[in-house]
């Protein structure tokens, strides 16, 4: 019932019966008030229910047609029997049925209607047909050639992909591999922000952070995040070893990608769509932490992409190795109170190792000699502590300008201090040391409210092939100095 109910307003709805209806009564009211005297329009030598039934025959299609010839000869069986005799209807088909001419003019304008409405409405929804299948074609048409610029943009982006790819990765290779030199620094806290603005930069990654593995209590501790809200931080600060993926690669020393969910039912059980590339960092052949690529664009993950996050695990594992050592070997050691700089034994164990380091590696090393040449003038007018506290605002200018790079120690003598920098070479330094006085040329002094102007001597040198020990590195360094005092 329903079904015919809906088939019946679909049809209604093509008809247009409101539109025939109103057309239908506006003509016969004409009728009524205007033309009394011709009932139906028959004696005109046009009809104008003729001209409706053709009209909508023509607009809307033959069922219209017929449905307004059926609502056209009630309409004139209506107005007939009210202008003639309203008391007496079966008058009207009497006189229908006597009266020939009359009989024949109904019937020809029925015939002609009828034969009108079929020619029409045949012309008409053969049309409708037409035009729907021509608008149908122009959908299809329309909707296939978005979908091929959809598929050309994702091809095009793909082919961008591969030709940057492609073009890129030697430049990617060097340029990683300078990224990660450039983070070698001692400052802990510093170096996991920019590990993970490493991972960012190679692998497009919205989302990722990186966590230290904490093996007795069997939890992770996240040190750094990027792309994370703080509600998330807050929420997150700790997770377990056992129920996440990210403590899966931290348990198993293993590389995760998402591809391997499909693989292993294990994982899936553990997958909170948090992990699409996680990766183990590894310091001394143990798991020290995890990286873990939470967000990236589609386009961006592939096999170059996981080799890329492996290496960054990799050389990042080195910076961190670095810093816990310089911290543990510092935390052993004096420091002095008013400086805060090491003391000299522990330099020739950090120059000494990092000497070795750079031997076997191939890489750069730099040493440098600062001296407050003009500290006895300072200390005629002001103590020892005070002209001392001029010398640790200088050694704040040093690890400034270095980013946290420069490993700094007391020297040989009092107001004296050494500076390690790793991975830079005599060029480096040298633009390294021209900075430094530059920056101390332009930074104001006091002591106790009076304006000080201190003077600094430089000494440098750089690790060369000839060398033997980190006792060269020295020699050149204190051999400069010294050249400047004379």
């Amino acid at each position: 019932m329903l079904n015919l109910f809906n088939k019946i307003s679909t049809i209604l709805k093509k008809v247009h019966p409101g539109e025939i209806v109103l057309t239908i009564v506006v003509v016969s009211l004409i009728n009524y008030l205007y033309y009394p005297g011709n009932p139906g329009f028959f004696s005109n030598s046009f009809n104008p229910f003729f001209i409706i039934i053709l009209f909508f025959a023509s607009f809307y299609g033959k069922i219209s047609g017929i449905f307004s010839l059926f609502l056209s000869v009630i309409g004139i069986i209506i107005i007939s029997i009210i202008l003639n005799d309203p008391s007496a209807p079966d008058r009207f088909f009497i006189d229908i049925y006597y009266n020939d001419d009359l009989y024949s003019s109904y019937l020809m304008f029925f015939f002609v209607s009828f034969i009108c409405v079929i020619v029409f409405g045949e012309i008409r929804d053969s049309l409708g047909t037409i035009l729907l299948q021509r608008k149908n074609e122009k959908e299809k048409i329309i909707n296939r050639n978005y979908k091929l610029q959809q598929e050309l943009q994702a091809l095009s982006l793909v082919n961008e992909e591969y030709q940057d790819r492609i073009l890129g990765q030697q430049n990617s290779l060097i340029s990683l591999y300078s990224t990660m030199i450039s983070l070698n620094t001692m400052d802990l806290q510093g170096i996991y922000p920019n590990v993970l603005e490493a991972v960012v930069k190679f692998s497009g990654a919205v989302k990722c952070s990186l966590w230290k593995y904490n093996r007795d209590e069997h939890e992770l501790d996240l040190l750094s995040s990027y792309g994370w809200d703080e509600s998330e931080r807050e929420s997150k600060k700790r997770i377990s070893d056992t129920d996440t993926i990210t403590g899966w690669v931290a348990r198993n020393a293993q590389l995760f990608t998402v591809k391997m969910l499909k693989k292993y039912k294990n994982l899936k059980e553990l997958d909170k769509k948090e992990n699409i590339i996680t990766v183990p960092v590894n310091i001394e052949n143990r798991v020290w932490g995890v990286i873990n690529i939470e967000n990236m664009p589609f386009i961006k993950y592939n096999l170059y992409s996981e080799q890329l996050i492996l290496m960054i695990s990799d050389l990042s594992s080195r910076v961190i190795a670095n810093a816990i050592g310089y911290i543990e070997l510092t935390k052993k050691g004096e420091v002095d109170p008013i400086t805060g700089l090491h003391s000299l034994d522990e330099m020739f164990i950090v120059l000494r190792e990092e000497f070795k380091n750079a031997i076997e590696n191939n890489l750069n090393l730099s040493f440098i000699i600062v001296e407050l040449s003009n500290k006895d003038a300072m200390i005629d007018h002001y103590s020892i502590n005070d002209v001392l506290g001029v010398l640790k605002d200088i050694t704040e200018i040093v690890f400034s300008i270095s980013k946290g790079r420069a490993i700094m120690f007391q020297y040989k003598e009092r107001f004296q201090f050494s500076v390690i920098m790793n991975n830079m070479d005599h060029d480096g330094v040298a633009m390294f040391c021209l900075n430094l006085m530059e920056h101390h040329s332009n930074n104001t002094y006091s002591i106790k409210g009076e304006k000080v102007n201190p003077e600094i001597l430089m000494g440098y040198s750089s690790l060369r092939r000839n060398h033997k020990s980190e006792e060269d590195l020295l020699f050149l360094a204190e051999n400069l100095l010294t050249m400047q005092k004379i």
